[in-house]
């Protein structure tokens, strides 16, 4: 009896420790820029991701009448560094526009490197994008 009951708690032990393992923060950094007001807002929400990952500059222009946004992106860290990221664009009301054409891209920072992204708006309609910025899952 006694045995068993041990068994039983070691087994739920195992089970807990492995479904946390399986827990990890997926979100990562979002920059926000407003092409009509100028604005740029840098929301993080991973702070693993902030150690290693910093945005250092924001610009934007213009080009055949479609927006693009230029986003600096420096590695903190001497290590090599592999991110995901994507650019959304959206129009004056909010609304995303063409959602299932934009795939996260992969990106590798080398120690302390800096990489500019860059996006274009697919329409004329958009007045805003959103970098966002996740943590690759493969290992280094």
């Amino acid at each position: 009896m006694k045995i068993s009951a041990k068994l039983t708690g070691i087994a739920v032990t195992a089970i807990a420790l492995i479904s946390l393992t399986g827990c990890k923060n997926t979100s990562g950094t979002i920059v926000n820029t407003d092409h009509l007001t100028g604005s740029s807002m840098i929301i993080t929400e991973n702070a693993r991701l902030a150690h290693r990952v910093t945005v250092t500059d924001t610009t934007y222009d213009e080009v055949n009448g479609l927006k693009r946004v230029h986003i600096s992106l420096v590695s903190d860290r001497n290590k090599r560094t592999r991110i995901d990221y994507r650019i959304c664009w959206f129009d004056a009301n909010g609304m995303e526009l063409d959602p299932q054409t934009k795939t996260y891209r992969h990106l590798i920072l080398e120690g302390h490197d800096v990489q500019t992204v860059t996006g274009v708006a697919n329409s004329p309609a958009a007045v805003s994008s959103k970098l966002r910025v996740r943590e690759t899952s493969q290992a280094e």
